[in-house]
């Protein structure tokens, strides 16, 4: 296994290995950072069912999610299952009790699991 690379896909970076990047590298990501959804339809790619890996071409509605998110400090997404979004179990959110005042932050997986169960 190459030490320049992570678990010896060369598709990425070992840790610490430093990269020289090109004018045309700089500007491709700043072109990603100052665009979502390029970067989404870009570089992101998912497994189809009978396609394999393919390019992540977003709804309408996705990319007036993803706009709405990035344009916003605070966003409440109320939306169905399995519709093309996602969130990890890890992002943390900050909750209010309503009966004490209390507000403490949660991660949204342990915010979900304690609704469930109550």
């Amino acid at each position: 296994m190459a030490d320049d690379t992570y678990l010896g896909n060369n598709l990425l970076k070992g840790l610490g290995v430093r990269h020289k990047f090109t004018k045309e590298e700089i500007e491709e990501y700043i072109k990603c950072h100052d665009d979502p959804i390029y970067f989404l339809e870009n570089y992101v790619k998912i497994v189809h069912v009978d396609e394999g890996l393919v390019p992540f071409k977003m709804y309408d509605f996705q990319k007036n999610l993803v706009n709405t998110i990035t344009e916003n400090r605070n966003v409440i997404v109320k939306t169905g299952r399995q519709v093309g979004k996602c969130q990890i179990y890890e992002s943390l959110i900050t909750i209010r009790n309503k009966k004490t005042g209390e507000i403490k932050k949660i991660k949204i997986g342990d915010f979900y699991n304690e609704v469930k169960d109550s």
